[in-house]
């Protein structure tokens, strides 16, 4: 039982990381998965830097390095708070949304690509799996 668990893990991730491979045209080169998902974060929660860098599971100084990047490439903005200036949260710009949008179509793509090439009983057992792991408590 535990071989087949360490197989679907290792079978998750490389699923990911196909659905990720070419996502990217030349000029985007410098931009990386990691970004990818913080961006789509800082769309979902305009999140302060710390909740950043709780979400991605990385130090603050680190978090600070992806923002810079995302910042210089005019993806996000750094906004202070009006009642606290210490206080910095971080949103997505229109060019970041437009960005992200097509980085996320260009994944769907890719994955609709390999998930047509399973049958109707195979989609829907999939879906069914994978519908029953996102509602399974970590507890």
């Amino acid at each position: 039982m535990a071989d087949k668990l360490e197989q679907i893990i290792s079978l998750i991730f490389m699923v990911r990381q196909l659905s990720h491979e070419n996502m990217l045209d030349e000029k985007d080169k410098n931009f990386s998965f990691l970004q990818f998902i913080t961006l789509r974060h800082i769309k979902d929660k305009k999140p302060l830097m710390k909740e950043v860098a709780d979400f991605l599971a990385v130090t603050p100084p680190s978090a600070t390095s992806i923002i810079n990047t995302l910042t210089e490439a005019e993806l996000v903005n750094r906004l202070t708070e009006a009642t606290d200036r210490r206080i910095v949260r971080i949103v997505i710009t229109k060019k970041g949304e437009k960005s992200l949008e097509k980085w996320q179509k260009k994944i769907a793509g890719n994955m609709r690509k390999r998930l047509e090439k399973l049958n109707k009983s195979e989609q829907e057992n999939l879906a069914g799996i994978l519908t029953k792991l996102t509602t399974i408590s970590n507890n």
